[in-house]
């Protein structure tokens, strides 16, 4: 982990002068983004970003999503218990993010908490088990916009942190699904942002 966060911090360094050079203060903007994975899965992501102009290295952002997971991104022991078909139930995310750049394009960085509504199923039960958590994390990205006059722009980004379990229902056997002892997402999202 701390390899990891060393590479991150050598990795802004050749950016900082020019970070430090920026005078101008952008506007304030608002943006709409999407998550095209939850899509494909047969779920949904919609996100709504805004920066203002007081503050003008950050933006929060707030999520909306829901998804199937394939039973191959649940982890070994979960899928050896016998459960299967986990879906992210309409779930929330809050976002802060900083920019080293003043225009809130490039590198950015914060923290992220997801408040997670899931369901899994069992092969040894008909029922499904349900449980809430809550998955703190630290989030780094890359916002690109390849057409200058464009709001368009392309946000991947990548976040690691722990997952805890906040409230279970309807356990089965005895059994209870538990989260990776440390999780991670990659994701790209895809967005618009106006200015104002």
């Amino acid at each position: 982990m701390k390899q990891l966060f060393f590479s991150i911090l050598i990795g802004f360094l050749p950016v900082l002068p020019d970070v430090m050079a920026q005078t101008t203060t952008p506007p304030s903007t608002l943006a709409l983004e999407v998550d095209p994975a939850p899509f494909i899965l047969g779920g949904y992501s919609v996100s709504v970003r805004y920066s203002p102009k007081s503050l003008n290295h950050f933006s929060v952002m707030g999520s909306v999503y829901s998804s199937r997971l394939p039973d191959k991104m649940m982890s070994k022991a979960n899928y050896e218990k016998g459960f299967r078909d986990l879906k992210l139930e309409t779930s929330y995310a809050l976002f802060v993010d900083y920019f080293l750049k003043a225009n809130r394009t490039g590198f950015h960085a914060g923290p992220s908490m997801f408040f997670y509504s899931k369901s899994v199923g069992n092969q040894f039960d008909t029922g499904r088990q349900s449980f809430s958590s809550i998955y703190p994390n630290l989030r780094v990205g890359y916002l690109y916009k390849p057409f200058k006059k464009s709001g368009l722009y392309l946000n991947p980004w990548f976040n690691v942190g722990k997952e805890w379990v906040t409230k279970r229902e309807n356990a089965s056997h005895g059994a209870d699904f538990v989260p990776e002892k440390l999780m991670y997402i990659l994701a790209l999202h895809v967005g618009y942002r106006v200015t104002f």
